[in-house]
């Protein structure tokens, strides 16, 4: 979702930066205007997220920011934000947006490949008739984008 997004800023320098796999993180003060988010997974984000949202809470508090999650259930969002986003880095966002998520068998492994598995059977087999299996909102990534773009 971070490369659709950047690919839709053509005309703004962006930087990607994965938290989880890259070794050096950003510093914050560098950049005009911060999108950070990150997948849920069981309820959180990424060890490595974390730790830069804490350490980094007091910066992206000051400095013009966006707030993104993806979440395999849209009704947890808002309860995610508050769980995951130190409070005034929440409060402080320009806005905090949701870009769906999906319960991806292939990327797991383990116990979290079980947990996938029961949520997707529970879901298919719920007497919901409009129950759907997840997915990533891509348009959601195009609105932030057009805003983004209004900043300049």
């Amino acid at each position: 979702m971070c490369e659709l997004l950047a690919s839709l800023l053509p005309r703004q320098e962006v930087t990607i930066f994965d938290l989880v796999n890259d070794k050096t993180p950003p510093v914050l003060g560098d950049f005009d205007h911060i999108v950070l988010g990150g997948a849920i997974r069981m309820a959180r984000l990424p060890r490595a997220a974390r730790a830069y949202l804490k350490e980094n809470a007091a910066v992206l508090a000051e400095k013009p920011h966006t707030l993104f999650l993806c979440c395999a259930f849209p009704e947890q969002f808002e309860n995610y934000a508050e769980m995951v986003f130190p409070r005034n880095v929440l409060e402080n966002a320009d806005e905090c947006v949701y870009f769906g998520g999906e319960l991806d068998l292939s990327k797991q492994r383990g116990l979290d490949k079980i947990l996938v598995r029961m949520m997707r059977n529970a879901i298919k087999e719920s007497e919901d008739a409009d129950a759907m299996l997840p997915g990533l909102l891509p348009e959601h990534v195009r609105l932030l984008a057009d805003r983004l773009s209004g900043r300049q």
